[in-house]
């Protein structure tokens, strides 16, 4: 037993140096990323509709808007789950997402037992992304399932292998083994592509979701729960692929004594055990305090404490989502009214994050026109390019996160 636990760090440590000999493939060194031997800092969006888009040539046109503007990293969505008889009413509600309809999806389950759709309308969709961004070089994270019901995500594992509970998931070993047949269906068709930036374990896992289009969660998830998760899957990956990073995709919650509970563990995230991991390569956050009841200050505060993770573990931490809507959307979404502008808010998370060297840096979400249907979709925090934030959020920038070094 003493040797399996001294073996497998050393296997994973000489896989990830094996992947570094590759050319193109970015990797993590020291609080840095790092691509054939240079120092990578960069400027990214988020664009999941890229992958439910009808039309690739819609992606095609938003990657070049892209990059025009500086951006160098794109986050998508490398899943979608339906089941092949829906329920209304039923969980997770699915269905409703911003992008609209779409015929495209990566899996379907039929009494319980699920499809890998390698068809036009399935994974070749994602070798279209991946092919478009090497070509114009850019670079892709795929996130491999959602916490939310949007495209499915892990509740469509719960409510076919008869779970109760959303954090099932990450504990029952029936979903556990499903979920890395799809994984590796996925990751090893892409293990040698350069476009690939890293793989994402999921979109925001934690123990709960919203409570209402999601399974509840159990009383028993801790930060345990999910931390155990994220090694066993971040091995999994790791043995699959030894080319290309991983990372948990957490929102970035700490664990600590704090009547925050954004820093002491309460939806089962600690991002400090999450970033030790061996398999993990960097750490995220996530930075919304419009829906967290947050002021602008405490996202300053909680960049702040990210910058000072990825120091004290010596792994890079991205700003991988954030946002902060505009009054008007606030006001009839929330009912809440704020005099900061989203200038103002998101202008002083990115100068702490120039300040403190984040090693990425990537806004919620990419905003296009001129696509075969006009506008990308927008979810309120959408910032378009022809905006008037544009100038500062994105152009301006673009240019301080990607310069050659700090």
């Amino acid at each position: 037993m003493l040797f399996r636990s001294l073996l497998v760090p050393l296997v994973a440590a000489t896989a990830t140096l094996a992947g570094r000999t590759l050319p193109g493939f970015a990797y993590a060194s020291g609080e840095n990323f790092a691509i054939n031997g240079q120092k990578f800092y960069y400027f990214g969006t988020n664009a999941y509709w890229f992958s439910f888009l009808s039309d690739i040539n819609d992606v095609s046109i938003a990657m070049d808007q892209a990059k025009a503007a500086g951006i160098k990293v794109i986050r998508t969505w490398g899943f979608r789950e339906v089941n092949a008889t829906y329920v209304p009413g039923g969980l997770p509600k699915y269905g409703d997402e911003g992008a609209g309809p779409s015929t495209i999806y990566f899996q379907k389950w039929t009494d319980g037992v699920p499809a890998i759709n390698y068809g036009d309308n399935g994974l070749k969709r994602l070798d279209q992304i991946v092919t478009l961004a090497e070509k114009k070089g850019l670079k892709i994270i795929f996130a491999l399932t959602n916490n939310w019901a949007d495209y499915g995500g892990s509740d469509v594992y719960v409510a076919n292998l008869g779970g109760k509970f959303h954090d099932d998931f990450y504990t029952n070993s029936a979903m556990k083994s499903a979920w890395k047949k799809y994984v590796k269906a996925v990751v090893t068709r892409f293990k040698h592509r350069p476009g690939v930036f890293a793989w994402e374990l999921g979109n925001e896992p934690r123990c709960g979701a919203d409570g209402t289009r999601n399974f509840p969660r159990s009383d028993h998830c801790t930060v345990t729960t999910i931390t155990s998760w994220a090694r066993e899957m971040s091995d999994y990956i790791r043995s699959l692929d030894p080319y290309h990073m991983i990372a948990a995709g957490t929102e970035g919650f700490f664990n600590g004594t704090s009547d925050d509970w954004a820093y002491n563990g309460a939806d089962g995230v600690d991002s400090e055990g999450i970033l030790r991991l061996p398999n993990i390569d960097f750490g995220t956050f996530h930075l919304y305090p419009d829906w967290w009841s947050k002021t602008p200050e405490w996202g300053t505060n909680f960049t702040i404490a990210h910058a000072k993770l990825q120091n004290k573990v010596r792994k890079p931490v991205i700003s991988e989502e954030y946002g902060w809507l505009l009054d008007s959307d606030r006001q009839a979404w929330l009912g809440r009214s704020s005099n900061v502008t989203r200038n103002e808010a998101i202008g002083a998370w990115q100068a702490a994050a120039i300040k403190y060297k984040i090693a990425g840096d990537m806004y919620w979400q990419l905003g296009v026109d001129g696509l075969s249907f006009g506008n990308s979709t927008n979810d309120g925090f959408t910032i378009f390019m022809k905006s008037p934030e544009a100038k500062q959020l994105i152009f301006e920038h673009a240019k301080k996160m990607n310069r050659p070094a700090y």
